[in-house]
């Protein structure tokens, strides 16, 4: 289960574009409330094994609190003993506390399994979570890399906008990815590799390809290309998801010089209600990611918080087989 953007206030919250204005005739939009609310029932009739924050769970400039802010969502999975992991937006450090002092946080938080990363790497939150197999086994299925996009640009002059993975993240993410495969190739089954950014990489602009969801605004990209995009697929990784861009929630694939599927690029829809929405009456909604780790499938969906809350938005088997599944299989 991944929550993008929950833009989590102190207090109450201001409700920013709901769709409906009003949940209940007569009841006021609460932003936080109705943003727990939603995510609250998705949890207990989906029972994700695992969830991800992928950014701006703290809408730092309406939360000069941002301790409450956070725990506001972390509680929700506490209660219900989930293990979560997180990463920071460009908005999670704009109150007052920074990303050092937020992750702090996080990593003392019962069923966290976020930690800062590598201090002599640019950013905080580059880590790495294994998923071991079913049973007693020692082996990991899963792999799940996560790291920290940054903020905005810090050459505003030449490229304007948000901040981009720097070379010591992906130098350190491609020794780890090729460290792992060593043990990773003592498994008997498939194993699988993803990852979680919050900020698009730039290939999410490449309209002319392959996509399922709804594009509703332009990606707000990295003007500067770092080549991570290449380094996921040079190391196996099958599908990357963020957030950010609150009104897109596509996946979209990428092929590789053989028009081969190579990686999946994936939004998760913004949730909270207290971060934008307003394009096309935009429901807020979460991603989910299901994983069949026998056959090595993976299938992704997206439920909504209002109109057609009990279906599973464009579902589709994205990876089978260990493999990134083409369009013409996805189902």
């Amino acid at each position: 289960m991944q929550l993008a953007d929950l833009h989590m206030s102190t207090g109450l919250g201001h409700c920013r574009d709901p769709v409906p204005t009003e949940a209940e005739t007569g009841q006021k939009c609460e932003a936080d409330p109705r943003t727990l609310e939603f995510v609250e029932r998705l949890l207990d009739e989906e029972k994700p094994d695992m969830v991800v924050f992928s950014g701006d769970q703290v809408n730092g400039e309406t939360a000069p609190d941002a301790q409450s802010a956070l725990y506001k969502s972390v509680k929700l999975l506490v209660d219900r003993k989930i293990p979560y992991a997180a990463i920071f937006g460009n908005h999670d450090d704009e109150g007052d506390l920074n990303r050092e002092q937020l992750m702090a946080l996080y990593e003392d938080l019962p069923y966290s399994l976020a930690v800062a990363g590598p201090e002599d790497i640019d950013g905080v939150g580059n880590y790495v979570v294994e998923v071991l197999d079913w049973g007693k086994s020692t082996h990991s299925a899963l792999t799940l890399y996560f790291l920290d996009t940054h903020s905005y640009s810090p050459d505003e002059r030449q490229f304007r906008g948000y901040d981009w993975i720097k070379p010591s993240q992906t130098r350190w993410f491609k020794n780890t990815a090729q460290s792992l495969r060593r043990k990773h190739q003592e498994y008997n089954h498939i194993h699988m590799n993803v990852a979680f950014i919050h900020i698009p990489l730039p290939e999410y602009r490449s309209s002319g390809k392959y996509f399922k969801g709804s594009w509703m605004e332009p990606p707000t990209a990295p003007g500067f290309n770092s080549g991570f995009k290449d380094a996921l697929e040079e190391e196996g990784v099958l599908f990357v998801s963020c957030g950010h861009d609150h009104v897109n929630d596509y996946c979209m694939l990428e092929q590789d010089d053989n028009s081969k599927p190579s990686l999946w690029m994936c939004y998760g829809g913004g949730v909270g209600l207290g971060g934008y929405g307003g394009y096309d009456d935009f429901v807020r909604r979460v991603r989910f990611f299901d994983f069949d780790r026998g056959p090595g499938r993976v299938s992704t969906y997206k439920r909504l918080e209002w109109g057609q809350t009990e279906a599973k938005i464009d579902e589709m088997m994205i990876v089978d087989g260990g493999t990134v599944n083409s369009p013409e299989e996805a189902t």
